[in-house]
């Protein structure tokens, strides 16, 4: 049991920033909305009325939205704290954006050649580079017990 508790403290010592502690707990909220739209895709009773209202075949596209969010948010939250450079993090949405394009246009493997699909994606990843905008600007601490 020590030696989980020392690995774990060892694990922290490399990350150069540190969450803070609404970052972290917003960031988990976030992860989970985002599971729930995801099922909404197959039960009704997670589906939001509002977003029916206002967009009727969200559902239809929310798998590429949540998946793309929770790609992004998750890697590049993990990529802030170890302290990689926003404009890489910035690199990896845009890639993440190319191939939300490129699989729904030209790969149609298992999937059915939609560009919305492709566009709610896009929206998915840019709520994600919004999260990690607002984290790297105001949700972060140095982490004083860094190793060098």
């Amino acid at each position: 049991m020590e030696s989980k508790s020392k690995s774990t403290k060892s694990a922290l010592k490399r990350l150069k920033y540190l969450p803070k502690m609404g970052t972290a707990f917003i960031f988990l909220i976030l992860l989970v909305a985002a599971y729930l739209l995801f099922a909404g895709r197959k039960s009704d009773a997670l589906q939001s009325g509002w977003i029916l209202m206002h967009l009727p075949d969200f559902y239809i596209h929310v798998s590429n939205f949540t998946l793309s969010y929770i790609l992004y948010a998750s890697i590049g939250y993990v990529w802030l704290l170890i302290g990689i450079d926003l404009k890489k993090i910035i690199i990896l949405g845009i890639i993440i954006i190319a191939i939300n394009f490129i699989f729904e246009l030209w790969i149609p493997v298992l999937n059915t050649r939609d560009v919305v699909d492709a566009y709610y994606g896009c929206v998915g990843t840019a709520f994600g580079f919004f999260f990690l905008f607002i984290t790297k600007k105001l949700g972060l601490r140095p982490n004083i017990t860094v190793e060098k």
